[in-house]
């Protein structure tokens, strides 16, 4: 896990994944298949492409479309880190960026031989990750959770079509708490920011109603924070 240090400073882009995914809340890792840090497990960022990214979100859309598909996804940035043993080739600094998405709109399309997963935030621990990544994906999960006490964030996590009870789950994972799902369900109506879509969930005996987003993103702000039960 040695390389040569260089004379100028390495600068990349580096997407803080978040999805729900098999009951978990879950971030995107990729094995990386190069030194440094050679088969340890990192985010599916890289070096900003200089020559076809005229700043930093196009440089991150462009990293994104490339390595995982997405388009057009909610992301927002997260910060920036830089310092001289971040990386063992030399001074490096990267752009963090928050990103989320439902798990069935990720097209991985990596490196020859590249292993990718949804790694439980829960279960971090259990793979070595390069670089900082460690502290940069809990910095973004902090961020997560702090801004889904009082916005509509968590809803990009969701499929286009989804049920307020489906919704709760995923801020009760965030927020790890319980929550009222009468209470939850007057929070989202009273937003206006849904739309019933006219079908319902199947396999229930009494099924929800899905709803969509009539604006997809995270801009709604509550007039107060949730609270659990």
């Amino acid at each position: 896990m040695t390389a040569n240090k260089i004379d100028w400073v390495l600068f990349s882009v580096d997407p803080v994944i978040f999805t729900y995914y098999k009951g978990q809340l879950s971030v995107l890792l990729v094995r990386r298949v190069i030194e440094p840090f050679k088969n340890y497990w990192g985010l599916p960022g890289g070096r900003v492409d200089q020559s076809n990214a005229k700043n930093l979100e196009a440089a991150l859309a462009l990293k994104l479309e490339s390595k995982t598909g997405l388009k057009n996804i909610f992301f927002e940035q997260l910060g920036t880190y830089g310092a001289q043993d971040m990386d063992p080739r030399g001074w490096s600094v990267t752009t963090a960026y928050l990103a989320l998405v439902n798990e069935s709109e990720v097209v991985m399309e990596g490196e020859e031989g590249a292993d990718y997963l949804w790694a439980s935030v829960k279960k971090l621990n259990d793979y070595k990750l390069a670089f900082w990544h460690s502290q940069i994906i809990k910095d973004a999960f902090t961020r997560l959770r702090d801004k889904s006490l009082y916005t509509d964030l968590p809803v990009n996590l969701m499929p286009e079509l989804f049920t307020y009870p489906m919704l709760k789950e995923v801020y009760e994972q965030i927020l790890d708490i319980n929550i009222s799902r009468q209470r939850f369900a007057k929070r989202m109506d009273s937003a206006e920011i849904f739309e019933d879509s006219g079908l319902k969930e199947s396999g229930r005996n009494r099924p929800s109603p899905l709803y969509r987003k009539k604006d997809r993103g995270g801009a709604h702000i509550f007039p107060g924070i949730i609270k659990g039960t």
